[in-house]
């Protein structure tokens, strides 16, 4: 149990008496065969809060077919109607025991079995010989005592030894709890030494103080056994192996007694009479050991009187719960309304919106803050491929690092290009003899520019389609985020607007068609961005390029005064008109490049940008509206996709019913104040 309120356990072996005394106990039948017939716990809870008699069973099924504790159980799951007539009971127990055992099966299945089939079951090896969960039993009586107690099967010898094992196991895990009074029902026909169940008390409570031993079968003592009638007299006067809270002798009903169905009181009044007239027991002094209303009242003012002790203690663990279950309800998505179109097309706005509010950076920041990191690689990849112009002869080996230095902002951050290779005087030099046809002399060919532009902005496409691809993939991540997150509650709207969203899982949905397009859209206009920069090479902006040419002259020239910082060999340095053309071509395509790296390095991200990301944005409640909204039966659709994920909605439903056991627990530990 999820609250571990005091209870009252009873043990014994399978001959003890057990059964009758929990018939004599509770007034119901209860299943009786040869053999073991209880092969699971029977939670009974009696209340005199009635105004008359009924009785509601429910299974508490806590343990998996391994009997292993489960996370999460729903608490009581009743069983039947509920039951009026008295002789229906046993007839129901046997069924709601019979659902335990077969959890394999639908519980409604044995609603409708005849007692002849519950006895003669067909053979299925699924079927287990016990189990941990619980039969529960709600007793409501105006005049029945109030009690709650747990029955469970009798312990066995004559068994396979794994069998007996899980019987023995089965006790134990419930004695053990300290919370537990252990109700031990003792035979007289047999030694008490000899006995199991008192050996199990023993170990779960040396020191006896939860331990009430009821002494049944003393009509079985012969009349000439008088060793052990006077056994059995010190022991009910706790002469003989005390405990705490001592002993009861019960007299039940025989089984002709039982079979003639006996009332309640004619039982009592028998029992009753038997004591007073019999040696040794009219001998004993305190008559409140005799009988079963004596210790269904002795057990009730016990288990009362152990709750108000444990009362600080179970009032605090109990608000602790209690609050703890209600904080995982609220974290709960809300349950759906009774409106399924207006539902769902509230979460598809409100979906829209958040992804909307993500790319134009007014919420959900991470994926503006992440397409700048990737709009800066991409930057730092495009400076990468600038002219490497290396303005002297192979044998020179120095190089400064102004020429083809990254920039200030671009530290830090390296290339996923390769290397950019070295271009020295005589490259260039060969690239204007490549292109010279019938110019003059002195005449560089425009096609030697064109062909070292075009050398460095061919590069410019990988690195472009990186970086679009790249938000691509940060913004559909995004998106199945939101979609977790504003749908995962219904599993079909989920997976209706997950496969309607996201292009890369191969479902032909309208959104993945409208994703799509906006990818192919920006590609296209990407692709049209880096045509632009291929043939005609142009800028109007001739300040700019002046102005490059000039500086980037200014460093390649080695006869600039104050400006050259290369050690040229004195061969190199006694011919200053060697190179004039190859330096000019140097300082124009350097020039041109710069011009072209600025214009792309901010188009290709606004391109990305507008072309897809705020494109698919601003389309994308369209699309759903329309795909939505279409066909003949719109509403039922809609509750169909409306419909919640189990998991949660049990989970909805378990915390409810915890939180009512519990608000009910609570009642009844008020009241005991």
């Amino acid at each position: 149990m999820f609250f571990d309120l005091p209870s009252i356990t009873v043990i014994g072996g399978q001959s003890a008496g057990k059964s009758s005394l929990v018939e004599a106990v509770s007034g119901i039948n209860v299943p009786r065969d040869s053999g073991t017939c209880t092969r699971c716990p029977m939670e009974c809870t009696m209340s005199s809060l009635a105004e008359r008699w009924n009785c509601k069973i429910s299974l508490r099924l806590d343990y998996n077919s391994l009997g292993t504790k489960l996370p999460d159980t729903p608490g009581a799951i009743p069983f039947g109607p509920t039951i009026t007539d008295k002789r229906t009971v046993e007839l129901w127990l046997r069924r709601a025991q019979a659902a335990i055992l077969s959890p394999h099966l639908d519980p409604q299945d044995f609603w409708k079995k005849t007692e002849n089939e519950l006895r003669n079951p067909p053979p299925d090896e699924q079927r287990l010989p016990f189990s941990k969960n619980a039969v529960v039993v709600d007793l409501s009586d105006p005049t029945i005592t109030d009690l709650s107690f747990v029955d469970l099967p009798g312990l066995i010898q004559n068994e396979r030894p794994e069998v007996i094992e899980v019987v023995r196991d089965l006790a134990v895990s419930r004695i053990t709890r300290q919370n537990t009074l252990i109700l031990v029902t003792i035979p007289m026909s047999d030694d008490i030494q000899n006995q199991q169940a008192a050996r199990l008390a023993r170990d779960a409570d040396a020191a006896g103080e939860r331990t009430i031993a009821v002494l049944t079968k003393p009509d079985l003592i012969g009349a000439g056994a008088t060793g052990s009638h006077k056994t059995w007299k010190d022991t009910l006067e706790g002469v003989k192996d005390p405990l705490t809270h001592g002993y009861h002798c019960v007299r039940l009903p025989d089984d002709d007694e039982r079979s003639r169905g006996i009332s309640k009181a004619e039982s009592e009044r028998r029992a009753t009479e038997y004591f007073d007239s019999t040696l040794p027991w009219k001998a004993v002094a305190d008559r409140s050991r005799f009988g079963v209303a004596n210790l269904t009242t002795f057990l009730s003012q016990l288990l009362v009187a152990r709750i108000e002790t444990n009362l600080p203690t179970l009032r605090e663990k109990l608000e602790e719960l209690l609050q703890q279950t209600k904080e995982e309800l609220l974290e709960l998505p809300t349950p759906p309304t009774s409106e399924p179109a207006a539902e769902v097309l509230l979460r598809v706005t409100a979906f829209c919106k958040a992804f909307h509010a993500a790319v134009f950076g007014d919420d959900h920041k991470s994926l503006s803050q992440s397409n700048r990191r990737v709009y800066l690689q991409f930057k730092a990849d495009i400076r990468s491929t600038s002219p490497n112009f290396r303005p002297f002869p192979r044998h020179v080996d120095y190089v400064d690092p102004n020429i083809t230095g990254l920039e200030p902002e671009d530290v830090g951050i390296s290339s996923n290009l390769p290397e950019n290779v070295p271009i020295d005087l005589l490259d260039v030099r060969q690239v204007i003899a490549d292109s010279t046809a019938w110019e003059l002399p002195n005449h560089v060919p425009f096609d030697a520019t064109k062909t070292l532009v075009l050398r460095f902005t061919n590069r410019w496409k990988s690195p472009s389609i990186t970086c679009f691809e790249s938000v691509v993939t940060t913004s559909a991540k995004l998106l199945e985020a939101l979609i977790s997150a504003y749908f995962g509650q219904f599993t079909q709207l989920e997976t209706y607007i997950r496969y309607f969203t996201v292009y890369w899982n191969n479902q032909t949905t309208l959104t993945q068609v409208e994703l799509e397009r906006c990818h192919d859209k920006g590609l296209k206009t990407l692709e049209k961005l880096l045509a632009f920069e291929t043939l005609p090479l142009f800028t109007q902006n001739t300040h700019q390029f002046l102005t490059e040419s000039k500086a980037w002259l200014n460093r390649y020239t080695p006869f600039q005064a104050n400006s050259w910082k290369y050690h040229l060999r004195q061969e190199v340095h006694n011919e200053p008109g060697a190179f004039i053309e190859e330096l000019a071509l140097m300082a124009n395509v350097r020039a041109y490049w710069q011009i072209a790296y600025q214009r792309i390095i901010d188009y290709v991200p606004l391109a990305v940008e507008h072309e897809f990301s705020q494109r698919l944005a601003n389309r994308l409640q369209e699309v759903l509206f329309a795909d939505l909204l279409q066909g003949p039966d719109v509403s039922a659709r809609m509750q169909e996709l409306l419909i919640e994920e189990p998991t949660i909605s049990a989970r909805r439903t378990l915390l409810k019913s915890r939180i009512a056991r519990l608000e009910e627990i609570k009642l009844k530990l008020d009241g005991l104040s």
